[in-house]
């Protein structure tokens, strides 16, 4: 599985996990609500833990930097 979610992707990604998670767990809302946003927290911190997004696959996007370019390293 190539990994297609970049750095800055995977902190957005983190601390929205972080927030949902977090709201869900206090239960602010009703069960239905708290539950949704269980799982797309979850699915927010499955997809930045592993680097890998289903849904930017299928559209075919990919934020990870490529790194055969050499780009990353200045001389």
């Amino acid at each position: 599985m190539k990994q297609n979610v970049g750095i800055l992707d995977t902190a957005i990604r983190s601390v929205l996990a972080l927030a949902l998670l977090a709201v869900a767990v206090e239960g602010l809302f009703g069960p239905t609500i708290s539950i949704v946003l269980g799982v797309m927290g979850a699915a927010l911190f499955y997809t930045s833990s592993f680097g890998f997004c289903l849904i930017y696959k299928l559209l075919g996007i990919d934020t990870y930097p490529d790194f055969k370019d050499d780009s990353y390293h200045p001389q």
